[in-house]
């Protein structure tokens, strides 16, 4: 069972640092990563047509998870979001927790009721992660925000002190004017 727990948990808990590191999507990219994710999701129905019985079931409903996990990066990847960000870690582990119930439906009596209720407390503690990970993405997103106003503002103000400089520079003689504007570029940056 604890093997159960920890890819579970690890499942759950996966990471979608490639949602937040890929550029926005036009809309007719985020079509055709649709139709790829329906395509895929068909073909895996395709092959789970093969198996029969719980083999079947379990195929489906990797199948059908895979598919949801997709179309919530998806939306991760086309609106970078503290909520979208969400989705994919709720999508992860609604999908663990899918394939987990499947798993114990072989199993009879007290196993069974094990099995089920690791994998209901795996999926509420992924569900908890999820609203922390939300929390903290959002807290984040403020820094981030309030770190490049604060840079935007230092570089007004940066260039307004260098144009200044370099109106003072103006009135020089020309002799000294290429020295005073060197001097003005090298203090502001602008080299």
């Amino acid at each position: 069972m604890n093997t159960l727990r920890l890819a579970l948990l690890a499942a759950a808990f996966a990471c979608s640092a490639a949602a937040h590191a890929a550029p926005l999507l036009s809309k007719d990219e985020m079509k055709a990563h649709k139709v790829r994710i329906e395509e895929q999701y068909d073909n895996a129905q395709k092959r789970c047509r093969r198996v029969q019985g719980h083999a079947r079931e379990l195929c489906n409903e990797q199948a059908r998870g895979e598919r949801d996990v997709q179309s919530a990066e998806l939306r991760m990847q086309a609106e970078p979001s503290p909520e979208n960000d969400q989705k994919v870690r709720l999508a992860k582990a609604e999908a663990a927790y899918s394939m987990a119930l499947i798993r114990c439906k072989p199993l009879d009596g007290s196993a069974r009721s094990v099995c089920r209720n690791d994998a209901k407390t795996v999926f509420n503690e992924a569900k908890t992660e999820a609203r922390l990970q939300r929390e903290v993405a959002t807290q984040t997103l403020r820094a981030e925000n309030t770190v490049r106003e604060r840079t935007a503002v230092a570089d007004r103000i940066n260039e307004s002190q260098f144009n200044a400089a370099r109106e003072r520079c103006e009135v020089l003689p020309p002799e000294g004017r290429e020295n005073c504007l060197a001097d003005a570029k090298r203090r502001f940056g602008k080299i």
